[in-house]
């Protein structure tokens, strides 16, 4: 793999990515877990609350160090720019399933934690997709405004998630004069 040419035009930087990604993949799948099944004694002293917010920020730790040390090893060797949009996916769609994930368990433990349109019998999916919606529209900074955070526990997430994407498209311009584009 220290061979540019291999990682180029091999599944070598396939390979390379998702064996550093399944930690940050492990963790963010272990933290939803645990924000879903909280137990239900610490939902009155808001202890629950502060952990998915705490989680949030143990997510975010190593999503942001699977970027940084993602990067610079795909420019480092490769510079092609269909590697670089490939690991953007891949984190945009981590830090989205992530907070929609954060979201939910929010959800659970306060339906009242977001102004949303769910009806008070809706199934576990549709809530899931509600906020991965809404998780997808605060990422691209669109805002709608059908679904809003009304504590500061779900506003504290929707910042994060803000500053997350701003973290990342700061990192992804900064380094953009190094990209390649690929004409074969």
């Amino acid at each position: 793999m220290s061979d540019t040419k291999d990682l180029e035009h091999t599944n070598a930087f396939y390979t390379q990515l998702f064996s550093k990604a399944w930690k940050t993949i492990a963790v963010i799948i272990v933290v939803g877990i645990i924000d879903i099944w909280l137990p239900p004694i610490f939902r009155e002293r808001g202890i629950a609350q502060f952990s998915i917010v705490l989680f949030a920020l143990v997510k975010i730790y190593f999503l942001v160090r699977f970027s940084f040390d993602q990067l610079v090893k795909i420019i480092g060797n490769s510079h092609l720019l269909s590697h670089i949009l490939v690991l953007f996916a891949l984190l945009v769609s981590l830090i989205m399933f992530s907070f929609a994930i954060d979201f939910w368990a929010l959800h659970i433990l306060d339906s009242n934690s977001f102004k949303t349109d769910l009806n008070q019998g809706s199934h576990a999916i549709e809530i899931f997709f509600e906020y991965l919606y809404f998780s997808t529209i605060t990422f691209s900074s669109v805002g709608y405004g059908d679904i809003v955070p009304m504590d500061v526990f779900s506003k504290t997430l929707v910042m994060l998630e803000v500053a997350l994407r701003f973290f990342v498209l700061v990192f992804g311009i900064a380094n953009i004069n190094r990209i390649h584009v690929n004409n074969k």
